[in-house]
């Protein structure tokens, strides 16, 4: 059920961002493996992945850019929260073991409504990784 609830808000997100643009990126704030997404391919470093395209290399362009996430190994999500100067909007705690927190910050323009309230931050962690993402997390987890 979850999964087909994170399936829905992709595609709502990839529909409602059309030509959209954003000069937000994880890029400037943190380090780790870095996923882009676009609703058509900036470059042949692109694979086409259902109704998105999942960048494989840097992404120096960020018109077209509907999203990012971030695989970061020794994370804290919340020195993420501060940096960012984010509000937690709420926390959800996983089977699996990830905790996964929904957050707002004035540094990206663009948001999504999960709940009736405003997200444009997810960071799903664990005991070693996280993967955080804007405007929620497109890819998995």
């Amino acid at each position: 059920m979850k999964k087909l609830f994170v399936v829905i808000i992709i595609f709502l997100i990839l529909i409602g961002n059309i030509g959209y643009n954003n000069d937000f990126s994880l890029k400037d704030y943190f380090e780790g493996e870095y996923y882009a997404y676009s609703n058509s391919p900036l470059s042949e470093n692109y694979l086409f992945l259902g109704s998105c395209y999942m960048n494989i290399g840097d992404i120096k362009e960020k018109n077209g850019i509907v999203g990012e996430s971030m695989l970061i190994d020794n994370f804290e999500p919340i020195s993420a929260i501060q940096e960012l100067d984010a509000n937690i909007i709420f926390t959800e705690y996983l089977d699996s073991g990830a905790s996964v927190i929904y957050a707002f910050t004035n540094k990206i323009s663009k948001y999504v409504k999960v709940d009736g309230e405003k997200i444009n931050i997810q960071i799903a962690y664990y005991d070693d990784y996280s993967v955080i993402g804007w405007p929620l997390i497109l890819g998995s987890f």
